[in-house]
């Protein structure tokens, strides 16, 4: 399994055989997206195992971590996580995505498929994110009509809407 594992990450960030500059930079770039999307989902499994009764000392055990570094690094993420699983906004999905993903959510809300809206929550002014149902559709059309050989009319990526997006910090 380990080694199946092995392959499939080297497969994903394939080492350049050149060693030029530009293919290093693009491979560590894909190592650093390998990283993330292990971080993410390290994250909601140590929030699955805690709200099933495990504990951060088990999970540290499992990732072959001390207890107090395992938490310090990923405490305020788990948290998150279950604060938004516990809530009943309907569109905590999307909420999970930004707060694990924010760069696949900055790409969907480049497209229009979802919107960023404002909102106020404890006194609060915060970032609301709601799909753009009209907009997929009209992307689904769109990919229908290219796949069955038809000229596609919609939405083309040069009127791709752009929104200014807050710089986040990526831990």
């Amino acid at each position: 399994m380990l080694r199946e594992a092995m392959t499939r990450l080297r497969e994903l960030a394939k080492r350049p055989r050149t060693g030029g500059t530009e293919e290093l930079l693009d491979a560590l770039e894909r190592l650093r997206a390998i990283e993330l999307a292990i971080h993410a989902e390290k994250t909601l499994l140590i929030a699955e195992l805690l709200a099933n009764g495990g504990t951060w000392q088990k999970a540290a055990d499992a990732c072959n971590a001390q207890k107090q570094t395992l938490h310090k690094a990923f405490k305020d993420k788990v948290n998150a996580v279950s604060r938004i699983c516990n809530d009943s906004s309907p569109e905590k999905v999307l909420r999970l995505m930004d707060l694990l993903h924010p760069q696949t959510v900055a790409w969907l809300i480049r497209l229009g498929h979802v919107e960023v809206q404002a909102a106020f929550a404890n006194g609060r002014r915060e970032r609301v994110l709601r799909r753009n149902v009209s907009a997929i559709a009209v992307d689904e059309q769109h990919a229908k009509r290219t796949r069955q050989g038809r000229p596609a009319t919609g939405v083309q990526p040069q009127t791709l809407r752009q929104f200014p997006l807050p710089r986040r910090s990526s831990n």
